[in-house]
């Protein structure tokens, strides 16, 4: 049988986007590789610095390829409910092997016995719900050594309807560019099981948990990153 995460989606499900999950983020989203790039400038050490970081969500390792690029001293550990998204991922990550531990799991029950001075995660806290995605915030905050980072790429509800829509009538203009179509299928085939909050809520939220420094240095319609310190 199929395991089913918090997520409110089987393993199954995420392995079969596996193999086209690099494919289809860089065409569907034009601010992905933004939306990376400023989760990593959120990271309040130097390069020179040794830390370890815990990426939510690892998928196939894009993120966790680049952070680890970056900071040569860094040490990762990934959790990813999707054997062959952490399968992709050690291909991808192999070089920095000595540095880095994946392993399968519901990103929500994450191991915390373990303290991190990052936390990171890139488009995947949407799909807990959200009771759970406030657990969840609570959890990393404890997690975190002081002063740490969390840093949060991901998808949200559009604060006021008309924007919503606008959204959709900007998917429609993108055909000239030719990626309306992929655009919207994905978008529809998500509705199912994402639960994406608004960002307002997501602010709110992390501050109740206890981070002493929120703000939002990035956003594009409807993605955004947040930085939160401890």
């Amino acid at each position: 049988m199929a395991r089913t995460g918090r997520l409110g989606r089987t393993e199954a499900e995420f392995d079969r986007e596996a193999a086209g999950y690099d494919r289809t983020a860089t065409q569907t989203m034009p601010g992905y590789d933004e939306l990376h790039q400023t989760l990593l400038w959120g990271i309040p050490f130097a390069p020179t610095r040794r830390f370890r970081v815990l990426e939510l969500g690892v998928g196939t390792g894009t993120l966790a390829a680049r952070l680890l690029a970056r900071y040569p001293h860094a040490e990762l550990v990934g959790v990813d409910l999707s054997r062959r998204m952490i399968a992709l991922g050690r291909v991808k990550l192999r070089r920095y092997k000595e540095r880095v531990r994946l392993v399968q799991g519901d990103l929500a029950e994450f191991p915390d016995d373990e303290r991190y001075d990052a936390v990171v995660s890139s488009l995947a806290i949407h799909h807990l719900e959200d009771r759970d995605k406030w657990r969840l915030f609570r959890k990393v905050r404890s997690s975190l050594t002081p002063g740490g980072y969390f840093g949060d790429a991901d998808d949200h509800l559009a604060e006021d309807p008309l924007f919503d829509s606008r959204f959709g009538q900007v998917a429609q203009e993108l055909g000239a560019h030719g990626i309306s179509q992929s655009l919207q299928k994905v978008w529809h085939e998500h509705e199912a099981f994402d639960h994406p909050c608004a960002l307002s809520e997501e602010l709110r939220r992390l501050e109740r948990a206890g981070f002493a420094h929120v703000d939002v240095p990035w956003r594009f319609f409807g993605q955004a990153v947040v930085w939160a310190y401890r």
